[in-house]
């Protein structure tokens, strides 16, 4: 019996070693795993694509961070059951009515639908409010956004179809245990037979030229525990092979599924170096947005608070027969309107911050609290001059309430004069200030060169110079004013406290008081002297502090003219956007199918071979290998294209796709072309319209400025003045809010043009890091893309530039070809800082 012991020695081997293989294969075949060698291959995949700095992206994971709103710690794998609808859980529970209950009530409720710890994250001051700047708004859409962690995932899931793709080519290995058993008779006992198969232990391998190559070990043990109490079994070592060589033989049809899937990521890494530069445009769009919104309502704040003030003045004009009520009337109803105008900014500014905490991927009971920093400078005027000219009002409605005949007490004329002399000094300090801003502003008028410019902007340039005298000359005169009022107010004080009539005639006169009207007591002198400065002198005074820092501030707002070429920059586009290039590899992709689609119309033809080393079954040995019990196989099959139909239409269908290809990519470029030179007269147009803005805003100012000075020295009622100056109050509103609104534009505009033209960089924590230098990169590239311009085209370009260089430069220039990009295969752009 020793061949019995020796085949039952190595059955016992044979059954130990699957048993260890089988345990294995367990212990490695779990979810973590499985997980986490897919993230490695496809993070390595994705950073592979990452050739050049134009489309590098940001090394990150495919799970959000742990201070998302949509991180899940640890619940990747065998995680928590989220909640469910009460209505839909008991078809999950009970389908049909069978109990599904088992497995899915041994996994534990998660009690929350997101992240219960992502608003510990948020950066809060001490009110619990979120100061909300552009940096932060970014950094907020970057860990919560919602679009931008889908996108990132689709990169991810183009990796993961790459890699099958490629394990297609790789030795696919395969094994497995296959165990019958089998028994007769009535009482079982005839014969019972134990069969153990080892069917499946080898690998496979697809071939890059069509073929496929296979082997594999085919083994059988079996036991009979009847009465003969037979074991034995046999062994197969198997190879095939298998190769077209007409219809599907040749690497260009074979490797097509992998050429695309290669292709398709480095479309997707494309896709979304360029989607991350309109996500930040998106954000910062919606950010100035809000600005724009919030300046304007500060704009009808501050139109509402002036119509309240005339309306004040008004109802006080109504009561001494100055004004008529209708005028009166009219100022109420600007108010009014100018009320519910407000009351419906600030109900869409609250809808709008809403719209945007949902872009940034956050709720809405988040508090936020925009940064203002950005519109500091369209304060046009110090706050403290606008609470001055309130308190001067206030103080000068108080004085005229002792109209006479009635007299006015001494102590309220001395209470009244020593509010007035506060009032003055304030206003005193505030003449530097403007003094400063005005120099400032002349210093940067001196830096123009005036031949350089536009006619649009030559003459913009004239007004700021005509301005800039005109309020040079104002603050001079108001400087000799106050260096004149110690003595003003000198006599002032004399006059409330002289004792006799005589004495005050002797003081009257300096401060030119028309006493001969009607006979005036010393007291009605001294009121008419005070109302004269605090209503005409004081009031006027601030008036004019208050246009001249408007002037001096709003004209310190500049936005710079860039001279861009707008046949250059749409060269710079075509040559430089990522879907530009994807649109032209996609004509590639559409050539190929047809090539590929080509093939299948030809005729199968197919060999194949196989090559099986047996054992003996008479020799109880599943082991021993006999030659005398090996095959050899070769054949060969052929299919004539005698039904290809199907594969016809598919030819057919693959050709109209392809034309298709070709004219979407030839459409793309013409969209590029005009999106550019629409976002170029976009931009030129927002900047001139801010100047326009200015100019409509120093007028408006100065006819509202002149047009109270003529409310005030008007003695009767004038409905055309009121008009008059609810008109120059709703011009001013409406300049404000078009300045905001250009200078906003423009900004926008600004991020449209680098990203059209794919030159908006950004760093890895996803902020704009060439907003400066991208005017000078972009204003040296002069290139024409002779592949999209006509060569005609080219040369009257040429010819345009030189004449404008000889009318530049003085110089005579030579005639010349103009500056091309270089051939196709050359790189077009310079070298471009990383993104």
């Amino acid at each position: 019996m020793p061949g019995f012991w020796t085949h039952r020695a190595a059955s016992n081997l044979m059954s130990m070693c699957v048993l260890v293989l089988s345990c294995a294969l367990l212990d490695g075949c779990n979810r973590t795993k499985y997980r986490r060698a897919a993230d490695r291959e496809s993070y390595c995949l994705i950073e592979s694509r990452e050739t050049d700095p134009r489309w590098e992206v940001p090394i990150r994971t495919v799970e959000p961070q742990p201070a998302s709103r949509m991180y899940f710690a640890a619940e990747q794998d065998c995680g928590l059951k989220p909640q469910d609808d009460p209505a839909a859980h008991q078809y999950m529970d009970y389908p049909d009515g069978f109990n599904n209950t088992k497995y899915y009530s041994k996994i534990g409720d998660k009690g929350y639908t997101e992240n219960p710890m992502w608003a510990e994250f948020l950066p809060r001051n001490n009110e619990g409010e979120i100061e909300l700047n552009q940096p932060l708004a970014m950094d907020l859409a970057l860990l919560n956004s919602r679009e931008y962690q889908t996108q990132y995932e689709s990169v991810y899931l183009t990796a993961l179809d790459l890699s099958s793709n490629r394990f297609e080519f790789d030795a696919q290995w395969f094994g497995g245990v296959g165990a019958d058993f089998t028994a007769t008779g009535e009482d079982l006992g005839d014969s019972r037979f134990l069969d153990v198969t080892a069917s499946r232990l080898g690998f496979t391998k697809n071939l890059p030229g069509g073929g496929q190559f296979a082997t594999g070990v085919l083994n059988n043990l079996f036991w009979d525990f009847g009465s003969s109490g037979i074991e034995g079994g046999s062994a197969a070592l198997v190879t095939t092979f298998t190769q077209p060589l007409l219809r599907g033989a040749f690497r260009y049809v074979r490797l097509e599924s992998l050429t695309q899937a290669e292709r398709n990521l480095l479309y997707s890494v494309r896709d979304f170096a360029r989607f991350r530069r309109l996500f930040y445009v998106d954000v910062a769009t919606g950010y100035l947005n809000l600005l724009n919104r919030l300046q304007g309502i500060r704009n009808a704040r501050s139109n509402v608070e002036n119509l309240r003030q005339n309306l004040v003045e008004y109802n006080f004009y109504v009561q001494l027969e100055i004004k008529s009520q209708i005028e009166r009337d009219q100022v109420f109803q600007q108010y009014q309107n100018g009320r519910s105008s407000l009351l419906g900014s600030e109900q869409g500014f609250a809808q709008a911050l809403d719209a945007y905490r949902f872009q940034l991927g956050l709720p809405s009971w988040v508090p936020l609290e925009l940064d203002e920093s950005l519109l500091t400078q369209f304060e046009l005027v110090n706050p403290e001059i606008i609470t001055l000219q309130e308190e001067s009002q206030e103080l000068f409605i108080s004085l005229m309430e002792y109209l006479p005949p009635t007299e006015a007490p001494r102590s309220v004329l001395q209470s009244t004069f020593d509010e007035y002399r506060e009032i003055r000094d304030r206003v005193e300090a505030f003449v530097p200030e403007v003094d400063e801003e005005l120099n400032k502003w002349i210093g940067q008028l001196k830096k123009v060169e005036m031949a350089s410019l536009s006619a649009d902007d030559r003459m913009d340039m004239e007004q700021q110079v005509s301005y800039a005298e005109d309020v040079e000359e104002l603050l001079t005169e108001m400087k000799d004013a106050l260096a004149d009022r110690a003595t003003f107010d000198k006599d002032l004080q004399e006059l409330i406290h002289a004792a006799s009539a005589e004495g005050l005639q002797a003081t009257v006169d300096p401060l030119q008081v028309d006493d001969e009207e009607r006979p005036m007591t010393p007291n009605g002198q001294a009121w008419e002297a005070l109302q004269q400065a605090i209503g005409e002198q004081l009031r006027g005074e601030l008036a004019d502090l208050y246009l001249a820092q408007t002037l001096v501030r709003l004209f310190l707002i500049e936005i710079e003219p860039h001279d861009v070429q707008q046949e250059s920059a749409i060269t710079y586009a075509l040559n430089n956007r990522l879907d530009v290039m994807n649109s032209k590899a996609t004509v590639m992709d559409a050539f190929r199918r047809v090539e590929v689609a080509a093939d299948a119309l030809e005729s199968d033809l197919t060999v194949s071979g196989g090559v099986t080393i047996g054992s003996d079954p008479s020799i109880n040995n599943a082991y021993r290998f006999d030659s005398s019990a090996n095959r050899y196989r070769v054949g060969v099959e052929f299919d004539g294209p005698l039904n290809r139909l199907n594969e016809r239409n598919v030819y057919r269908a693959t050709q109209i796709a392809y034309q298709r290809a070709s004219r979407s990519y030839i459409a793309d470029k013409d969209l590029v072309a005009n999106e550019v030179r629409e976002i170029l007269r976009q931009l030129e147009l927002s900047r001139l319209n801010f100047q326009i803005a200015r100019q409509t805003l120093v007028a408006a100012t100065r006819q509202v400025d002149q047009t109270q000075i003529d409310l005030r020295r008007s003695s009767a009622a004038d409905s055309n003045l009121t008009l008059l100056l609810l008109g120059a109050l709703d011009g001013q509103l409406s300049a404000r809010n078009n300045l905001i609104s250009n200078w906003v534009q423009y900004r926008i505009q600004k991020m449209n043009l680098f990203a059209a033209l794919d030159m908006l960089y950004l760093d890895e924590t996803g902020h704009w890091i060439n907003e400066e230098s991208g005017w000078e990169e972009l204003a040296n590239f002069h290139a024409i893309d002779p592949d999209y311009f006509p060569p005609q085209f080219s040369d009257e370009m040429a010819g345009i530039q030189d004449r404008a260089s000889e009318e530049e430069d003085g110089q005579s220039v030579s005639d010349g070809e103009p500056e091309l990009l270089p051939p196709p295969e050359m790189p077009p752009i310079p070298e471009l800082i990383a993104p």
